[in-house]
This record gives structure tokens, C-alpha cells and sequence, in this order.
């Protein structure tokens, strides 16, 4: 069993661990000497190995090392697998903790390809862009991209174009100059303006589309749908409600109070 790692942090990041509770899914009880020999690369390995026990991802009994963590597997959901999920009960699921799910298993697929709901707002205006994302990040969207940037993780070609605009700019900038220029179309279904980054920016993420040298109409809609946020503390409630999220919204604009 290979295990897959979500919500990552600094310390389930780090590729020592990841081999670690590989190693440990596939050799429970191991001797410490026999990890030392096994990762004879790695340096300051007890010193790690004492973070990942403080952290309860892995434990040591009688001198003999296993895993902590609760790795997720097809079992565990079952019912929910052969389930068919309801559209109405779409929600913006939140859980933040790392979790563990069994790597290549029918769950991780359906975790992978399960829609996650997300919204981008700032301090300039009531604006809130919000969009729909596989729950993998593979999705193109804007919230994906700024959080991808500050996480340091990989990007998908659109998303390198884009970095090749803004770069790693702060959000709440480009935001400022995104949402006041969309907040236009409220008034007018074409607008007309001098092209710069951050609209070139909206343009690649089809959220407008430019109809002249001057002129934009906007692809979005200003709707006051509201997707209900259910924050979750267990791993597992959050997984059973994510796997049944299948559908996707189309991106829209909301404005907040």
C-alpha cells in the first residue's frame, strides 16, 4: 500500500516523511536500526522521526516503529462510494488538517475528481469571484493559481502564462485592480479600456473576452447564488461529503455585504 497525502503542510511536505510512512505502510514495526539502514541518506533522521511521533503521524512502541496516521481506504467509504450524489446538496466543504487516503484506491480517484467550491474576495469592494475546481487543483482557476504560487506548487501551462504576467504578485493587489474593473460590467455589457496584466490575466481564465482593440465583454455572470460553507474537524465527514460533490458551477460574480 502507497499512501497519498492531502492538505500538505511543512512537515508531511518534507520528502523524507513521504517516504517514511511509505515504507512504514509496507514494514510495520521496524527496529530504528533498521531505518537507519534503510534511509542511510537522510541526515538528522532521529530528529525528524521525533517530529513526525510529536505530530501523532507516527508511532513508536517497544523500540519498534509504525505508522499513526489513519490512512483512508475503499472500505471506509463503501456505502458513500456506491451512493448517488444529490446536486442539491452542493457546499463548500472546508477541512484544513493533513489527511491520508490509501494511493490508487476507487476513494482517491473519486476525491481527486470531486469538485471543490472556492471564492476569491478582497478588502477594496464587495466583490467575490468564485469558482469551481476538481479538488486535485487541476482546474484553471484564479484560485488556484495564487494559491499553487504561494504553496510553491507545480503549475499547468496556463497557469506558467500567467506567472509569466503577475508572477508571484500579491492577491489582494491584483484583486483590487480585477474586481473594480469587473464591477463595469455591472453598468455596461461592454466596456472600454486600455488593455494591462491583470486584464490580460482575466482573459486567459475566459472571464472576459475582448470583441475590439479597446473593448471587453464579460464572460461571468453577477448572480446572488450562495453555496452554503460547512466547515468540517474530522477527516472522515469531510471526505464522505467531498466524494458526493460531482457537479460543477459554472464561475460566477456575487457581491457580499
Amino acid at each position: 500500500m502507497l499512501v497519498k497525502i492531502y492538505n500538505e503542510n511543512r512537515l508531511t511536505r518534507q520528502p523524507f516523511f513521504k517516504d517514511l510512512i511509505n515504507y512504514l505502510a509496507q514494514n510495520d514495526g521496524v527496529m530504528l536500526r533498521q531505518i537507519h539502514r534503510d534511509f542511510a541518506d537522510v541526515k538528522n533522521i532521529d530528529r525528524q522521526i521525533d517530529a513526525f511521533i510529536a505530530a501523532g503521524l507516527v508511532e513508536r512502541s517497544d523500540k519498534r516503529y509504525s505508522l499513526g496516521l489513519e490512512c483512508f481506504g475503499d472500505g471506509d467509504f463503501a456505502d458513500v462510494l456506491q451512493k448517488n450524489p444529490s446536486v442539491n446538496s452542493l457546499s463548500k466543504n472546508s477541512f484544513t488538517a493533513p489527511f491520508f487516503v490509501e494511493a490508487g484506491s476507487n476513494l482517491a480517484q473519486k476525491l481527486d475528481e470531486s469538485w471543490a467550491f472556492q471564492s476569491l474576495k478582497n478588502a477594496i469592494n464587495q466583490v467575490t469571484l468564485n469558482f469551481s475546481s476538481r479538488y486535485d487543483l487541476s482546474t484553471d482557476t484564479l484560485f488556484n493559481y495564487f494559491h499553487k504560487v504561494a504553496e510553491n506548487l507545480p503549475l499547468t501551462a496556463l497557469e506558467q502564462e500567467v506567472y509569466e504576467l503577475i508572477g508571484d504578485v500579491d492577491p489582494e493587489y491584483a484583486l483590487k485592480y480585477m474586481t473594480t474593473f469587473l464591477l463595469k460590467f455591472m453598468r455596461k455589457e461592454v466596456v472600454k479600456t486600455k488593455s494591462d496584466i491583470f486584464i490580460q490575466v482575466l482573459e486567459k481564465y475566459a472571464y472576459i473576452e475582448k470583441i475590439s482593440e479597446r473593448e471587453y465583454r464579460c464572460l461571468l455572470d453577477f448572480s446572488e447564488q450562495v453555496i452554503p460553507e460547512k466547515k468540517f474537524t474530522d477527516a472522515k465527514l469531510f471526505i464522505a461529503a467531498q466524494i458526493q460533490q460531482t457537479q460543477p458551477l459554472t464561475a460566477f460574480i456575487s457581491l457580499g455585504e
